[in-house]
Formats: C-alpha cells, sequence, structure tokens
C-alpha cells in the first residue's frame, strides 16, 4: 500500500482555474492603482464582470481597452472580450 503523500503527489500541481486568474486580475489592477478583490470578480462568456462601486467601475471603463491588452498578454488561453 502506497504512502498517502504519493497518492496526492499527483494532484499537487492542481490549481483552481478561476481563482489564479481573478488573482492575476487583481494583481493587475493593483498596478494601477484600483482596488478590487476577487470576490467581486465574475467570468461569464467572454466577459469579464467586475461587481463593485461606481467610482472604480469609471476608472476600469476609462482605461477598458488597456487593461483588457493586459490581461490578455498576461493570462493564457485570454479569450475575454469585455469587462463590465
Amino acid at each position: 500500500m502506497l504512502p498517502i503523500h504519493q497518492l496526492l503527489a499527483r494532484f499537487k500541481g492542481l490549481t483552481n482555474t478561476d481563482k489564479t486568474k481573478k488573482e492575476k486580475i487583481v494583481s493587475l489592477l493593483l498596478k494601477k492603482n484600483i482596488v478590487v478583490s476577487p470576490k467581486q470578480i465574475f467570468f461569464s462568456n467572454k466577459t469579464i464582470i467586475i461587481k463593485t462601486n461606481a467610482i472604480i467601475k469609471t476608472e476600469i471603463l476609462l482605461r477598458k481597452e488597456e487593461i483588457l491588452n493586459e490581461i490578455r498578454g498576461c493570462l493564457e488561453e485570454s479569450e475575454y472580450l469585455e469587462i463590465q
């Protein structure tokens, strides 16, 4: 019988992809002095939905193309076309 650490070793490299995507988006927005938590970010089809107050949302929408281009460069398989 194998020890438990050997059985679980194959799952060590697996990550929650939505969680890692959200964390990368949050860090990217922090570089632009926009504070958003991962709990405020949702994905729907090819859209990133950020549920936050109007001031932050306006700031994101003003820099929308710049942020989307950086998200596409940062995330592998980035198919996101829109931020709401």
